[in-house]
């Protein structure tokens, strides 16, 4: 079995590169603030310290490692759905749903062993200029000193393998459940929007966010109503990445209006085709929906944090400055990754369409505009629905912050309009590039290669 795990992962790597370069990041990432905290706890500098190191930990950590497990799950879902091919003909001739299932998830892990044991050695060997950045900056007092950590290269490589094996294990189970005749024929339709498991999944983290608003509603304080509004809004946006198979189809319909109207031809294909593949488009908006509803989440707490200082001083400007870049960085590139990644496979995966409509006369200007507008769809889509999220955030905000405030909250518009504007171009760029690829293949040999 090994021996076919390392084989598959060779003949697919470009497959996993955007898993793999997730858990590069994850790794790295995980390994760099545990071993800060590690190295603040054995410098005994006092409490403050330990609690400011254990503020990156969780709060980057927490937010960069949520983002790295819907990411790997939303690679390891399109690329299991590329596969239904393969896995029916296995089926076909024998082998059995758990074998096949310990060998996809065996790929995976060998991914993320792989993306682990480099992020975790680069991340070591980042301690030293990240501590010293950290001490001129006020973030954490003089004293640690860089070294090798094996507390947190052990936490950076497990959390690797602890983010890719369950979202591995999910992603196998819907060509698992398909007909290996129908998979084999490729003819299978998507019957049920939404997965019993996906459900339960959904219903429970609506009832954790409900739990959790409850929980800081208990207590008095501006960072206890910051930070309940912010746990409420992660848990909603997991709850609205696991429901958009189900929504994303009237999301899809209205974000599909500017095509209908300002296209005829390639607007409407474009509104039909994402009407027609619910799951597919959930699979390109979820990363745009993270990366939106993430970056509105810091930025509008950040701007609101800033309105209930009592004394607005440069120092707490400038540590306030400096959090922001240590969130948002890590975000971004996961963001532009996640997005770059997913709408790639997504637009591979489509190759014989792409040829189909060639050979039945369309032209590669048509089929790009097309796949134009239906960038725009999934784009909208997923900005609408991180819109819906943060307008939730926001008005738990605004019932629980009044008595804390200094003045009058003013929203990053600005800033908010550029994160749009992000998505917007990574999502473009990310349905575009691949497409102009794949349309320079001959529409004959595209046809006839296999999946």
């Amino acid at each position: 079995m090994l021996a076919l795990v390392l084989a598959s992962v060779r003949t697919r790597l470009w497959q996993y590169a955007g898993a793999l370069l997730v858990s590069f990041m994850s790794a790295g990432l995980l390994t760099l603030l545990a071993s800060v905290l590690d190295h603040v706890h054995r410098a005994d500098l006092g409490h403050g310290a330990e609690r400011a190191a254990q503020s990156l930990l969780g709060l980057v950590g927490g937010t960069s490692g949520f983002a790295a497990l819907l990411l790997v799950a939303n690679t390891l879902v399109l690329v299991a759905q590329q596969r239904r091919v393969e896995i029916g003909a296995l089926r076909v001739i024998g082998a059995t749903a758990p074998q096949i299932r310990a060998q996809i998830v065996g790929e995976a892990v060998v991914v993320a062993l792989l993306g682990g044991v480099s992020g975790a050695a680069v991340g070591t060997a980042a301690i030293g200029p990240v501590l010293q950045w950290l001490i001129q900056h006020g973030v954490l007092p003089t004293g640690p000193q860089a070294g090798f950590s094996p507390i947190g290269f052990a936490v950076g490589l497990l959390s690797t393998v602890v983010i890719t094996v369950p979202a591995a294990w999910a992603a196998v189970r819907g060509p698992l459940r398909m007909s290996p005749i129908a998979a084999v024929r490729d003819a299978a339709v998507e019957r049920r929007a939404l997965p019993v498991g996906r459900t339960v999944a959904a219903v429970a983290t609506l009832a954790l966010a409900w739990a959790v608003w409850d929980r800081y509603g208990r207590k008095s304080g501006v960072h206890e109503a910051v930070n309940g509004a912010m746990a409420l809004c992660l848990t909603l946006l997991i709850a609205a990445w696991l429901l958009l198979p189900l929504v994303v189809r009237p999301v899809a319909a209205l974000s599909a209006l500017p095509g209908r109207l300002l296209s005829r031809c390639t607007g409407r294909l474009g509104a039909a085709n994402c009407g027609a593949a619910g799951q597919r488009v959930a699979a390109m908006a979820g990363p745009v929906l993270l990366a939106a509803g993430l970056s509105a989440m810091l930025l509008c707490g950040n701007a609101v944090s800033q309105a209930t200082v009592t004394t607005q001083s440069a120092v707490q400007q400038q540590n306030n400055a400096v959090g922001m870049r240590i969130l948002m960085t890590p975000l971004i590139v996961y963001a532009a990754l996640g997005i770059l990644n997913t709408l790639l496979l997504a637009t591979r995966q489509r190759r014989q369409e792409f040829a189909a409509l060639r050979l039945a006369g369309g032209t590669k200007a048509q089929l790009l505009r097309m796949l134009g507008w239906e960038s725009v769809i999934v784009v909208l889509s997923g900005v609408l629905m991180a819109g819906l999220v943060v307008t939730v955030f926001l008005a738990g905000l605004s019932a629980r912050i009044p008595p804390h405030l200094n003045g009058a909250a003013v929203l990053p518009w600005g800033s908010l309009a550029q994160v749009v504007a992000g998505c917007a171009g990574l999502g473009v760029l990310g349905v575009l590039v691949p497409g102009v690829l794949v349309l320079r293949v001959r529409p004959v040999r595209a046809v006839r290669s296999a999946e």
